[in-house]
């Protein structure tokens, strides 16, 4: 039995960009930067950054998108996907990102009620 899940939490690197692909499907690209807190030669912890790419599909994308902005701390639950594609240079490469089926933002979103104190 194999399990495909993966969860993230962390800060976006910058804006998320919407497109369409050449059959009409919306899709939502981002970057999660994620840290690790990892002991440095010196004894002490240093924070090892990741940078995770994410995907939403379809009309989620749309509806999605105003609010991934650069900053914005978020939560993506989904599987991952290995792509491979053939750079500029005409190098074989491949990356692995995040299919993202769940979102949920940890930064207030613009036009959110402010909290009750």
């Amino acid at each position: 039995m194999s399990v495909n899940s993966a969860a993230i939490s962390g800060h976006l690197v910058e804006n998320a960009t919407l497109r369409s692909t050449k059959g009409g499907t919306m899709v939502l690209n981002f970057t999660v930067a994620v840290s690790e807190r990892v002991r440095g030669a010196d004894g002490g912890y240093e924070e090892r950054p990741s940078y995770i790419d994410c995907a939403v599909f379809g009309a989620r994308a749309e509806a999605i998108c105003r609010y991934l902005t650069k900053g914005s701390l978020v939560m993506a639950q989904g599987r991952l996907r290995q792509l491979s594609y053939t750079d500029r240079q005409g190098q074989r490469r491949s990356k692995v990102e995040v299919m993202v089926d769940e979102i949920d933002w940890r930064t207030k979103r613009p036009g959110d009620a402010p909290a009750a104190a």
